[in-house]
């Protein structure tokens, strides 16, 4: 039986069809099946496989056994490149976890600020001081996350409807390490809440017991803080 005429084609040749034939069958839209499950890719970064699951129409927003879509997935890794790849074919900036939080929190309270930077220039909400509000909820201080929300209009010392700022809260809360950088940021210790209670009054009316009651009420008299 005869063999095919590029069976017995040089080795040079072949080699040069080689990059026309892989260029043709990319022009044909043609891709290789993902042979690794999306969530997986995200999480270690893989554009090859992302790339392979967007091109076989796989679902961009689908969450995985802990309630994470691929966006919240790349938000706490940091992944950037892998964020904007699945922004742009149609991840949903706004979906949120199985706790309730955005990609851009989660961005936000693991640090990954080049990540907010651009879920931000993408679209995505953001509302700094509520974005404070809710770090300080979390006990989360991380300096980046909290210079990028005062870059876009967050106040240290502006209160909430009941006259509470981020320190009283972080003082009500027991978040020693918050209350601490909350002050070395510039806090105003000695602002009233709505109820007129400092932020000392408030560490006074915590249960002794609680944790990190007395540390709190000790770093706020070293700044100077008033009952």
């Amino acid at each position: 039986m005869r063999q095919p005429s590029y069976l017995s084609a040089p080795l040079p040749a072949l080699l040069w069809a080689l990059p026309l034939l892989a260029a043709l069958a990319a022009g044909c839209g043609w891709s290789a099946p993902p042979t690794v499950n999306l969530h997986r890719a995200v999480q270690v970064g893989d554009l090859d496989q992302i790339r392979r699951h967007i091109a076989a129409g796989t679902d961009l927003n689908q969450r995985d056994g802990n309630g994470d879509l691929p966006l919240h997935l790349a938000a706490r890794a940091g992944q950037v490149a892998v964020a904007r790849e699945l922004a742009d074919h149609g991840a949903t900036l706004t979906a949120r976890d199985s706790a309730g939080r955005t990609p851009l929190e989660l961005a936000l309270t693991h640090g990954r600020t080049q990540v907010a930077v651009l879920l931000v220039q993408l679209g995505a909400p953001l509302e700094a001081q509520a974005m404070l509000v809710t770090l300080v909820h979390a006990g989360v201080w991380d300096r980046d996350s909290v210079d990028f929300l005062l870059r876009r209009g967050a106040d240290l010392n502006r209160p909430d409807a009941q006259g509470r700022t981020p320190l009283h809260l972080a003082v009500t809360l027991g978040h020693l390490e918050t209350v601490k950088r909350l002050i070395a940021r510039g806090a105003d210790v000695n602002r009233p809440d709505g109820a007129g209670r400092t932020a000392l009054a408030l560490a006074r009316a915590r249960d002794p017991r609680q944790p990190n009651t007395a540390d709190i009420q000790t770093a706020l008299q070293q700044s100077g803080a008033r009952p």
